[in-house]
C-alpha cells in the first residue's frame, strides 16, 4: 500500500468507518432564503476574510466519503478525578487543559479526542446539576463549551458553544478543509472552519466562534500541578473519561506517535490537498498560530522549549512566549502591563524568568512571584496550537517567530 494510501487508510479508520464511499453525504444545508442570503452579505468578523473569500472556502470543502457524525462527537461526557485517570493514563500523553470559570480546570486526553474530534461540555452550576435538554433539539443556555481536536492538522481550538447569537451544539461534518476539520453547527447545520473557527457556509456564514484558551501539555506534570500532594491548585480538576459509551482503542492514536519515526506525525507528506503551501517551515512543524489586529504570527515551539524564552512584536503588541518546563507547555502573553509605559523584556538568569527592567521573577504563566512587581500577572494571548501547513493555508503572510529555518 503506498504511503499516501496508508494515510487515507488511517483516516478512515480513525473515524470508525471502514467503507469509503462517495454515496456517504455531507450534512444537509439549509435552502438559502432572502434574510439568509443578507445575513451573508453582512461584514465579516473574520479578520482578512470578506464575504465572498469565505464562499470561496465553502467551494474548496473536500468531501472525504466520511458522512455526517460518523465520526461521534461527544456530549457531556464523563469526567474522572486526576488519580482516577492517572490508572489508565502515560506520563508522556499529551493532554489539552481548559481554565473554565470558577476556577475550574477540565482535562482532555489527545487519545480520546482523536477519535471523536469534538466535546460539547457543559459546566455544572453552582449546586452541581447540569441543565436538562435533548440534544440537537433544545440547545441549554449557561456554561457550555466546545472542544475540538483535528487529528490531520494537529490544531486544537475550543470555544463557546454558540453559533452566532443561539447556544448549539457542534458536530463533525465528515469533511476537510486545507487538511483540517469542518464541524456544523446542530441549530442550522452551517459548517465551521475548525482551524478559523468561522462559519464558511449556511445561514451564520462570517460569524466567528468565541474562542477561549487552550493549553498543550504533558500529563506527567499537569497531574502533578493539578493533582499533586504539594500542588498549590485549590481549585477543582477533572478529567475526560474514557468511559464515553463506544468502543473506540483509546489507549493509541491511529495515526501514530510524535515520538516515533515514520507516523503520520513525522511524516512531511500531506494525504489530502491545501489551497497553498508555504514552504518557510516543514509542513507539520508544530507552531502557536497568533492573529491580533489583522497581523499573523507563528511561534516555532521547539525554539522556545530550547531557549526557555522569546521576545517579539506582532503587529503593535509586545509578545512573550514562555516554556512551562513542568508540563511541558509554551504560552504566550502581552509583555506590556497596563500601567507601564515601555513594555517589559524578558530573559533567563540563574534559571529563573526575570524581566530586564525591575529583575523580578516571573513563572512560566506569567505570574510575578518576586520582585518590585510581585502579585502581577501578564495577560495571556490566545494562541492556536497546530501544524504548520494548516495555519499558513488560512493565515496567509504569517510571521515566523523566530525567524523560519529548517
Amino acid at each position: 500500500m503506498s504511503p499516501i494510501l496508508r494515510l487515507i487508510f488511517l483516516f478512515v479508520i480513525a473515524c470508525g468507518v471502514f467503507a469509503w464511499t462517495p454515496a456517504q453525504a455531507a450534512p444537509a444545508q439549509s435552502r438559502a432564503t432572502s434574510d439568509e442570503e443578507e445575513e451573508a452579505a453582512l461584514p465579516t468578523e473574520m479578520p482578512g476574510y470578506s464575504s465572498d473569500d469565505l464562499r470561496k472556502l465553502a467551494d474548496k470543502v473536500q468531501r472525504t466519503g466520511v458522512g455526517s457524525d460518523q465520526i461521534p462527537a461527544l456530549f457531556r461526557p464523563h469526567f474522572l478525578s486526576i488519580a482516577d485517570a492517572d490508572l489508565s493514563m502515560d506520563n508522556d500523553e499529551v493532554v489539552f487543559i481548559v481554565h473554565y470559570p470558577d476556577n475550574r480546570v477540565r482535562i482532555y486526553p489527545r487519545r480520546v479526542l482523536v477519535w471523536h474530534e469534538v466535546v460539547n461540555d457543559v459546566l455544572p452550576d453552582s449546586q452541581g446539576e447540569l441543565p436538562l435538554n435533548v440534544p440537537g433539539l433544545s440547545e441549554p443556555d449557561g456554561e457550555n463549551y466546545t472542544v475540538s481536536y483535528s487529528p490531520l492538522t494537529g490544531s486544537v481550538v475550543a470555544f463557546r458553544s454558540q453559533a452566532s447569537r443561539y447556544a448549539s451544539s457542534f458536530g463533525v461534518s465528515g469533511n476537510l478543509l486545507n487538511g483540517n476539520s469542518v464541524l456544523y453547527d446542530r441549530i442550522s447545520r452551517s459548517l465551521w472552519s475548525q482551524l478559523l473557527a468561522t462559519c464558511i457556509e449556511g445561514p451564520f456564514r462570517g460569524k466567528r466562534l468565541q474562542r477561549i484558551p487552550i493549553i498543550a501539555a504533558r500529563w506527567k506534570g499537569v497531574k502533578h500541578r493539578y493533582g499533586g500532594l504539594d500542588s498549590a491548585f485549590t481549585g477543582t480538576a477533572e478529567v475526560l473519561s474514557r468511559s464515553t459509551g463506544f468502543k473506540r482503542s483509546y489507549g493509541k492514536d491511529p495515526y501514530g506517535s510524535y515520538e516515533v519515526p515514520g507516523t503520520y506525525y513525522d511524516d512531511n507528506r500531506l494525504p489530502f490537498p491545501v489551497d497553498s503551501l508555504d514552504t518557510r517551515l516543514p509542513p507539520k512543524k508544530r507552531i502557536l498560530g497568533i492573529e491580533v489586529d489583522n497581523a499573523f504570527g507563528a511561534v516555532q515551539k521547539d525554539a522556545v522549549r530550547e531557549s526557555r524564552v522569546l521576545n517579539f512584536t506582532l503587529g503593535i503588541v509586545p509578545m512573550m512566549a514562555a516554556h512551562d518546563q513542568e508540563i511541558d507547555a509554551v504560552r504566550v502573553f502581552d509583555r506590556k502591563l497596563p500601567d507601564r509605559e515601555q513594555a517589559l523584556t524578558f530573559v533567563i538568569f540563574e534559571e529563573k524568568l526575570l524581566d530586564e527592567q525591575t529583575k523580578s521573577e516571573w513563572t512560566a504563566d506569567g505570574v510575578c512571584v518576586q520582585g518590585p512587581l510581585r502579585g502581577r500577572r501578564l495577560s495571556p494571548v490566545l494562541a492556536v496550537d497546530s501544524m504548520w501547513f494548516a495555519w499558513a493555508s488560512f493565515y496567509r503572510g504569517t510571521r515566523i517567530f523566530p525567524g523560519s529555518s529548517f
